[in-house]
C-alpha cells in the first residue's frame, strides 16, 4: 500500500470515530428505529393476522413465521450487490424489495397474496445487514461499541414495542386496520433509509457510483459468495466456532419462535391486544431495560463470554412456555425472555463486528452471520412445528429448545477458553527445561 493510501486510510479512520458526536447518534437511533421498529412490528403481527383474518393453517403460519429468518440466507448475495452498487441505489433497491411489497397487501387482502408479498419483503429484508454493520463500525469506537449499540438497539425495541402495542389495539377495534397501517409502515421506513443515506454522506463512507462491471456471469455471482463464505469460515476457526454455537442456539430460538403464533391463538386463544401486550411488548420492554447492562458486559467480557451467559439464561424461556396457562403467565415468561435474550441480541451484531479481522471485512462478516441465521431457520423452524403436529404437545419441541440453549452456552464457554489459551504467553523456561539460548 502506498504512503498516500495509508494517509487516506488514517484520515478516514479519524473521521469515522470523532467521539461520536451526539447529532450522529441521534440520527442513527432515529433511522434504525424507523426501519427496524416498523419491520419488527409488522413481521410479528402478520402470522397472527393470517390466522385470525384469513384462517391460515399451521403450515401456512409456519411459512409466514419462518420466512424472515430463513431468507436471511440471502444476505451474502446482498453483500455482493452492496459491493457493486452506489449506496444511494443500493438503499433504494432495498426499500423497493423489503418495504413496498408489504404495503401492497392492503390493495388485495387475501391469504395467498399476503404470503407472496411477505416472502418478497423477506427476500429484501436480508439486505439490511451489510450496510447496518458498516455504519455501526463507522460511528462508534470499539471500546464503547457494545454500550452504544445497546442504546441504538434499545431505541429500536422501544419503537417496535410502541408500534406493536398501538397496532394491536387498532386491530382489536378494527380488524381491517392493517390496510392503512402497512402503507404507513413503508413510508416511515423510507424516511429511515433517507436518514441512513445522510449518515453515510456525513461520515464520507459508501460509494457514490456503481463499480465497473467485472465480467462475471450470473452463475459466478451466485456461486462465488457461497464459496467465499466457506473459505472465510475455514480460515477463521474462532469465527467458525462462534457461528457453530449460534447455530445450536438457533435450534432453540427457531423452535420457540415458530410455535409462539400457534400457542397464543390455539392454546391460549388470545385477541390481538392481549397478544401484543403479553408477547412483543413485554419482551421488548424487558430487553430494553437489559440492553445497556448487556452492552457494558460485552465491552468488559467480550462477545463470546457474554453471549454464552445469555444462552445459558435462555434455557428458562421454553420451560416457561411449557407451563404457561394464560396471558398473565405469558407476560411474565416474555419478560423473562427479554432479560435473558439481551446478551444474545447484542452479540448478534457485535460478535461479527468484533471478530472481523479488519474494518473492510465487517460487512462481509455480518452478511455471513445473517446467512447462517437463514440456514438454521431452514433446518429448525419446521422441526418445532413438525414435532408439535406429530405429538399434539408443546412439551416435546420446547424441551428440545431448552436443551439446545444449554448446549450452545457450553460451546461458547469452550470457545472462550480456547481463545484465552491461544492468547496466553508461552510458559517461561524452568530448571528441568533449560533455555535453548
Amino acid at each position: 500500500m502506498s504512503a498516500s493510501a495509508v494517509a487516506d486510510s488514517d484520515s478516514l479512520s479519524t473521521r469515522s470515530h470523532p467521539g461520536p458526536r451526539l447529532g450522529l447518534v441521534a440520527m442513527h437511533v432515529t433511522s434504525v428505529a424507523l426501519i427496524q421498529g416498523f419491520a419488527f412490528a409488522t413481521v410479528f403481527i402478520l402470522p397472527i393476522l393470517a390466522r385470525k383474518q384469513f384462517a391460515a393453517n399451521d403450515w401456512q403460519t409456519l411459512v409466514l413465521t419462518a420466512a424472515p429468518t430463513i431468507l436471511f440466507s440471502l444476505s451474502i448475495f446482498w453483500n455482493d450487490l452492496y459491493n457493486r452498487l452506489s449506496l444511494r441505489k443500493y438503499l433504494f433497491v432495498y426499500w423497493i424489495v423489503a418495504c413496498v411489497p408489504l404495503a401492497l397487501i392492503a390493495a388485495h387482502p387475501s391469504l395467498w397474496w399476503l404470503i407472496l408479498c411477505h416472502l418478497i419483503a423477506c427476500i429484501g429484508g436480508a439486505g439490511y445487514h451489510p450496510a447496518a454493520g458498516e455504519l455501526l463500525n463507522a460511528i462508534y469506537p470499539a471500546a464503547t461499541r457494545g454500550r452504544m449499540y445497546s442504546v441504538v438497539s434499545g431505541s429500536t425495541m422501544i419503537a417496535g414495542a410502541l408500534i406493536g402495542l398501538g397496532l394491536g389495539e387498532w386491530l382489536h377495534r378494527d380488524p381491517n386496520a392493517f390496510r392503512l397501517y402497512l402503507p404507513i409502515s413503508a413510508s416511515a421506513q423510507l424516511i429511515g433509509i433517507l436518514l441512513t443515506l445522510r449518515l453515510f454522506t456525513i461520515l464520507q463512507r459508501g460509494r457514490t457510483a456503481d463499480t465497473p462491471p467485472d465480467g462475471r456471469t450470473l452463475w459466478n455471482r451466485v456461486v462465488e459468495p457461497i464459496t467465499h463464505t466457506r473459505e472465510v469460515l475455514a480460515a477463521d476457526p474462532v469465527f467458525a466456532r462462534y457461528e457453530a454455537a449460534y447455530m445450536v442456539y438457533g435450534i432453540g430460538w427457531m423452535v420457540c419462535y415458530a410455535l409462539l403464533p400457534i400457542l397464543v391463538t390455539d392454546k391460549l386463544k388470545l385477541d390481538y391486544d392481549q397478544i401484543s401486550r403479553s408477547t412483543q411488548v413485554a419482551y421488548q420492554v424487558a430487553l430494553v431495560c437489559m440492553l445497556w447492562p448487556a452492552g457494558l458486559l460485552m465491552d468488559r467480557l467480550g462477545a463470546v463470554r457474554s453471549t454464552g451467559l445469555s444462552f445459558a439464561l435462555l434455557t428458562l424461556y421454553p420451560i416457561g412456555l411449557i407451563l404457561v396457562g394464560n396471558d398473565e403467565h405469558l407476560l411474565g415468561v416474555s419478560a423473562m425472555y427479554g432479560i435473558a435474550h439481551a446478551g444474545a441480541s447484542v452479540g448478534w451484531m457485535l460478535g461479527p463486528v468484533a471478530l472481523a479481522p479488519s474494518k473492510d471485512k465487517v460487512p462481509q462478516y455480518v452478511a455471513i452471520h445473517a446467512t447462517m441465521v437463514g440456514i438454521r431457520g431452514k433446518l429448525f423452524q419446521g422441526l418445532g412445528v413438525g414435532l408439535y403436529v406429530l405429538t399434539h404437545s408443546y412439551a416435546f419441541p420446547l424441551a428440545l429448545a431448552a436443551l439446545a440453549f444449554a448446549v450452545s452456552a457450553w460451546q461458547m464457554w469452550r470457545l472462550d477458553a480456547r481463545m484465552k489459551a491461544a492468547a496466553a504467553p508461552p510458559p517461561s523456561p524452568t530448571a528441568s527445561q533449560p533455555n535453548p539460548a
